[in-house]
């Protein structure tokens, strides 16, 4: 019994410690994110999207509502996120009438992407995640205004 509890124990630390270390590189990267946004822009809000890699290609839409009459930098970093795409469109997917205003290439090596809008108007950002094998991953989103 006392080694059940032993172990039990040892293994609940791992998982915390585990938990904490991908918790603190999120925090580490998303601070980056806010860096980049200097001087020029302040930091609005964030999202970290989490997925895990499956036997199919899965999409995430988030939406992003902005302010009429301000300028916006979108920042998106992919680090975690091997092979994902990012779309962002003025109209949700239910809408046929989309158009894709900014979009990265899933194969690119770059690890942060930017991107300003000309228009303040709601966003819709999708993230295209390939199938592949077992894994997790996220992509750390940061909004800054001017």
């Amino acid at each position: 019994m006392k080694i059940k509890f032993i172990a039990l124990i040892i293994v609940s630390a791992f998982i915390s410690t585990a938990a904490q270390v991908g918790e603190n590189d999120i925090t580490t990267l998303k601070a980056e994110l806010k860096r980049e946004l200097r001087p020029d822009y302040k930091y609005d809000s964030s999202k970290v999207s989490d997925f895990n890699y499956s036997s199919k290609t899965q999409v995430k839409e988030i939406e992003v509502p902005l302010f009429f009459g301000e300028q916006y930098r979108f920042l998106f970093n992919t680090a975690d996120a091997n092979g994902v795409q990012i779309e962002i469109h003025t109209k949700p997917a239910t809408n046929s009438n989309r158009k894709a205003i900014y979009t990265t290439q899933g194969t690119d090596s770059k690890k942060v992407h930017t991107f300003e809008p000309d228009k303040s108007s709601k966003m819709y950002i999708t993230y295209i995640i390939p199938e592949g094998s077992k894994g997790s991953g996220n992509v750390i989103f940061v909004l800054g205004y001017k």
